[in-house]
This record gives C-alpha cells, structure tokens and sequence, in this order.
C-alpha cells in the first residue's frame, strides 16, 4: 500500500523539527540517527525514506527558516521608521539574556555556526544563503543602502549571533550581561546611523 503523503510529509516535518532541537542542544557530532528518530516517534528504518544520510538532514535543517530570519521577516511597519523599530526591538529580545539559556529552542545560527564550518559544501551554502537571507531582512526598512547587503545590517547581525555564541561559552554571568547590553546598544546605534 503506498504511503500517505500527509503522513510521509508529517513524518518529514517531526524529524527536521526534532532533529533541529536535537543538533542546537548537543551538536552535530553529539546526536546520532537513532535519537533522533526516537525523539520524533519514528523507527531508525523510517529515517531513509526522508533522507539518504545524516548529513543531508543536518544541511536541510541548516537551510531551513530560522527563527531570527522568521521574525525579521514578520515585521509589519510600513515605513522605514517603523521597520527599523520593529528591527531594534527583535535585536533586544534576541539579545536578551533569557536567549541565551535557550539553546535546544533558540538561534540556529548561534548553536550551530562551528558545526556548519566543519560541515560539506553544500551545508555550509545552505548556511551562506539563510546569513544573506538575515542580512538582507536587516536590512529592509535601511534608507539607500547601496546594495542588498548595507554593512550596517551586516555588523549587526554579526554582532547580534556572534554575542550570543560567546554568552552561552561564558560561565560568568555578569560577563554575559553585560556584553550583551552592550551588543544590544552598539547594533541599535548601528542600524540607526546614515549609510556610510
């Protein structure tokens, strides 16, 4: 009897979403196949009928949507005023120390950034194209930037995933708050300077 496609598609969604949950937590090398199989209810067998290895579910997970590219994107101004409101206030919340407990649950790029660069060709593309994606929303709501990647936009978003890998290294609290706070007031200066 052939598959259910709602079913295989249902299937599919569960392994990246755990396997997403599972690689931010523990990393690439630190999750095998089997757990993350079990995490999502399924049998190790069922994992080849979505994809053919390991590392090809790592770089689809890579290429997903992230959530910091998702809430740039949901950004409802209709002004540049408003969009670069709207873009300070996602850069706070993303640097709030909160966040950075977060690592099963939060930043893609933040969990997993050595392990793209460890990672093949094509998952460190698909990593390059999710940055351009994030820089390129940072960038919307920016007057006369002078291409689609403003390297104000560029700095921030750095300076915003760059802050909170180095906060969840970090086992000193005080030190983590406070490069936070800071990172949060320089990417907030950033966006609001003129184009240089």
């Amino acid at each position: 009897m052939p598959a259910n496609p709602q079913r295989k598609a249902e299937s599919r969604r569960r392994i990246l979403e755990e396997a997403g949950r599972l690689f931010r937590r523990h990393g690439y090398e630190g999750v095998g196949i089997d757990a993350i199989m079990q995490a999502a209810g399924l049998t190790r067998g069922a994992f080849y009928a979505h994809f053919p290895s390991k590392r090809d579910l790592f770089a689809e997970v890579i290429g997903g949507e992230h959530g910091f590219n998702r809430l740039m994107k949901a950004r409802t101004g209709g002004s540049d005023k408003e969009l670069l409101t709207e873009a300070i206030g996602i850069v706070g919340d993303y640097l709030h120390p909160d966040h950075r407990a977060e690592v099963g649950l939060g930043c893609i790029m933040a969990a997993l950034s050595a392990d793209v660069g460890r990672a093949d060709a094509a998952t460190r593309r698909a990593y390059a194209a999710r940055v351009r994606e994030l820089v390129e929303e940072f960038g919307r709501g920016l007057r006369a930037p002078e291409s689609d990647l403003d390297p104000r936009a560029l700095a921030a978003m750095v300076m915003s995933v760059g802050a909170l890998i180095m906060v969840r290294a970090m086992d000193d609290e005080d030190l983590a708050r406070r490069t936070l706070a800071a990172c949060r007031k320089e990417a907030e200066r950033l966006l609001k300077s003129k184009p240089a």
